[in-house]
This record gives structure tokens, C-alpha cells and sequence, in this order.
């Protein structure tokens, strides 16, 4: 008999602990996905979208969900919405959908102006919890479709698990099925998240529709730029997630910066403007998180009103100490080390012994 893991109980604990690292889940012209990493000109970015292979415009500012504290998400949503936000960026994992769909349901928005990202979580991965996992995300969305859906991370654990192999089901049967989707018109696009230049390869090799976006963190602290540039080589649009870094968890608060703050007060705009306009002028799309709705505003308007020179973009990567602000265990970044590594093969030993007598459905709790 499986049980149910109760949240109080303590290997519960130590599994959610693990599982809300999550993540760790800009009027003419059109910034075309472009072959090098290299600075986009005022007159491409002025139309404020990215265009993906098929011509669809994405828009090169959106709203992150992720970390939001319960009750606050919809709230930003509906504040964004009148702020002129169109893009909004979701995942099931963040247990808010519910929140931003209420939000969407009653902001007076047509869904045709809409761009609504979500994510596939890593314990669907069979073709049928795939199906089932989409159609939950469109109820909890309030939506007939979503505009892109994302694989989260590149891995395969068995359903109602944490880092618990599916020896059974693989990326690439999961691609197919999304790829279904798209044919059936549930999805309008499809595309990764956390993939590297390996997962990304292989991926390409046998996918009969490629991958619209690769959505992954980026700031200046980890301008992880050639796979920026193999992403734009292949076609794929990049989407930055914790483009801010996360406020001062793990000492990431990059805001403070003595040389963002000088090149705020130089362009007279606010310490984020500097670190959203850094990605955008690569032609990367920033989702940054905000319940402020200052912020929310400032954060979609502030980084047009100016350029970084090529001078203040190297001060600005010289600047700050190199880092990754989301690495959870089951990453499989290049840039992992050792004890990451070993880490990462001792839990998935213990989940599989934990969950051969338990189930846990972490986009639930």
C-alpha cells in the first residue's frame, strides 16, 4: 500500500524543501531571434516584442508568478493588467494558476491580447499525464489554450514523485505529445526551460516541431552567453527568469549594487530598469516578479526610456560576483559542482526508496 505523504511529517519536509526550488523554475520594428549574443539597436526594440520562428510576436516584458506569497498573485495580476501587461508567465509548481486565471477571467483583457505561458511539471511526463496536466492548467487558467507551454526542467520522474526516475517514459515522448497538442490547437507554441546546449541538441535531433523558447536565468551575475548565442543560432527564443536576481535570498540582491545604482541615477530610472535593459538589449524576454504596483509599472515602462552604452554593459557584468540563485538539486546544469553533483545522486536514491511506499503531488500543496 502507498501512502500520502503529510506535509507535517518529516520526510515530507525535507522533499518540499527540495521541490519549491523550483525555477532554480523588450512601435515598428521586430527584434528577429538574432545568430549572436549582441546588442539590440532603440528602433528594434521599440516595438516591444520578439518574434518567434512562426512569426507570432512575443512580448519582451512579462509578469513572473513565481515566489509569490498566496493571496498576493492575483492581485499583481489584475494591477499589471492595468498597467498594460500582456504577457504573463505560470507554472502549476507555483500553486497560484488559480490566482492568475481569476485575475485574467475578470481584467477586461480579450484572451486574443493575451500571452499566457505555463509549464509542464517533472513528474508528467507520459503521454496521458501530459494531457491531463495541460487540461488542468487551462481550468485553473480559465483558458481555452495557452500561447506557450514549457517543459520545466529536463528530467523524467515517475508521477506523484520527487527525483524519482521514470524508466519508462522519456523527453522525447513527451515532446510528441506536446507536439499533438499543438496540432490539436490546445497549445500555440511549445518550448523548454533549464535546458543546456546537450539537452537542447538532442532534443533538436528527433522533434518535428522545434522548440520556440528556452526560458532560463539570466542576469549579469550569469550571462551564460553562449547558450544565449546557441539558442539564437537554432531559432529559439530565449526567456529570462529572476532577470533581478532574487531579492536577498543567498545574497542575491543585485539591486544594490553600487554600479546599478550609479547607472539608475545616471539614466534616471530605478535599479531594476538597468538589470531588465542589460537582457533586452540581447534580445532576451524578462518575466521579473512584482506584487509592488509601482514596480509593476516601472518595471514595464522604465527600461525603454534609455540605452546601456557598450561601456556601462561591461562595467555592469564587471561588477558583480559570478553566481546561480536557483541550482536545486535535480539541475543538470554544466556549471555544477561536485558535491552538487553527488547531492543530487544520494536523493535520488532516497526517493527511491520513499516513494516505492509513498506519493506526493508537489503542485498541490
Amino acid at each position: 500500500m502507498r501512502v500520502t505523504l503529510a506535509r507535517r511529517g518529516a520526510i515530507a519536509s525535507f522533499f518540499a524543501a527540495v521541490a519549491t526550488s523550483t525555477n532554480t523554475p523588450l512601435m515598428p520594428s521586430v527584434i528577429q531571434v538574432r545568430p549572436q549574443a549582441a546588442c539590440a539597436t532603440v528602433e528594434e526594440l521599440s516595438k516591444k516584442t520578439v518574434k518567434l520562428a512562426d512569426g507570432a510576436e512575443l512580448p519582451l516584458i512579462g509578469l513572473g508568478t513565481w515566489e509569490s506569497s498566496k493571496g498576493e498573485v492575483e492581485a499583481a495580476v489584475s494591477a499589471a493588467l492595468n498597467a498594460g501587461y500582456r504577457h504573463f508567465d505560470c507554472a502549476p509548481v507555483y500553486r497560484n494558476e488559480h490566482e492568475v486565471g481569476r485575475a485574467l477571467a475578470h481584467g477586461g483583457v480579450p484572451r486574443s491580447e493575451l500571452w499566457i505561458t505555463s509549464k509542464l511539471w517533472n513528474d508528467r511526463r507520459r503521454p496521458a499525464d501530459v494531457r491531463e496536466a495541460l487540461e488542468q492548467t487551462l481550468a485553473s487558467l480559465q483558458t481555452d489554450y495557452l500561447d506557450l507551454y514549457l517543459i520545466h526542467w529536463p528530467v523524467v520522474w515517475a508521477r506523484n514523485t520527487v527525483m524519482k526516475p521514470d524508466s519508462l517514459a522519456s523527453l522525447a515522448e513527451c515532446w510528441r505529445t506536446l507536439e499533438a497538442l499543438v496540432d490539436e490547437g490546445k497549445v500555440r507554441h511549445i518550448g523548454v526551460s533549464n535546458f543546456g546546449e546537450v539537452e537542447l541538441a538532442a532534443l533538436l535531433s528527433t522533434a518535428r516541431i522545434k522548440p520556440a523558447v528556452n526560458q532560463i536565468e539570466l542576469h549579469p551575475r550569469l550571462p551564460q552567453t553562449a547558450l544565449v548565442e546557441y539558442c539564437q543560432r537554432n531559432g529559439i527564443v530565449v526567456t529570462a527568469y529572476s532577470p533581478l536576481g532574487r531579492g536577498t535570498l543567498k545574497g542575491a540582491n543585485m539591486l544594490s549594487s553600487p554600479t546599478v545604482q550609479e547607472l539608475a541615477a545616471r539614466h534616471a530610472v530605478s535599479p531594476a530598469a538597468v538589470l531588465l535593459r542589460w537582457n533586452l538589449q540581447r534580445g532576451v524576454v524578462v518575466i521579473p516578479k512584482s506584487t509592488n504596483p509601482g514596480r509593476l509599472a516601472a518595471n514595464l515602462e522604465e527600461p525603454w526610456r534609455f540605452a546601456l552604452s557598450a561601456d556601462e554593459v561591461r562595467r555592469l557584468e564587471d561588477a558583480v560576483a559570478p553566481g546561480r540563485f536557483c541550482s536545486p538539486p535535480w539541475a543538470t546544469f554544466d556549471d555544477q559542482t561536485t558535491s552538487q553533483r553527488l547531492l543530487g545522486t544520494a536523493l535520488t536514491q532516497v526517493a527511491r526508496v520513499v516513494f516505492s511506499v509513498a506519493w506526493l503531488d508537489v503542485t498541490k500543496w
